[in-house]
């Protein structure tokens, strides 16, 4: 089983191409319900979801930032530099104490992510 985060979102199409961006394609899209899966070794990592469909179900909260997204990548300043102006809320920096070198940035709906690769050991 895994577990993933699941951001709720108003703004799918933004959003979509936000996290695309970060991690490819998604695996499973369904355009109904404003639904996108993004899979590693056939398990749901991040799924996004369009406000109406979630509110169908459950009552949801706009993201206030109290989510923290973690998203491997390979470069983490190729993925800072590919996106748009004002996303960015901590430029890419070593972090020797963690081993990573990460980037905070902000998504459509005001989640905090946080990029990071592996620093050489």
């Amino acid at each position: 089983m895994s577990v993933h985060p699941r951001v709720v979102t108003d703004d799918f199409p933004a959003t979509l191409a936000f996290y695309t961006a970060l991690l490819g394609e998604p695996e499973k899209v369904v355009a109904e319900f404003d639904y996108a899966g993004f899979d590693a070794q056939g398990e749901t990592v991040l799924a996004l979801l369009g406000r109406r469909a979630a509110e169908a179900v459950l009552p949801v909260g706009r993201g206030d930032g109290g989510v923290l997204v973690v998203v491997p990548v390979p470069d983490v300043d190729a993925v800072v530099a590919a996106l748009p102006t004002g996303t960015v809320l901590a430029e890419p920096a070593d972090r020797p104490g963690w081993g990573v070198r990460s980037a905070y940035l902000r998504d459509p709906e005001g989640n905090v992510v946080e990029v990071q690769s592996w620093l050489p050991r």
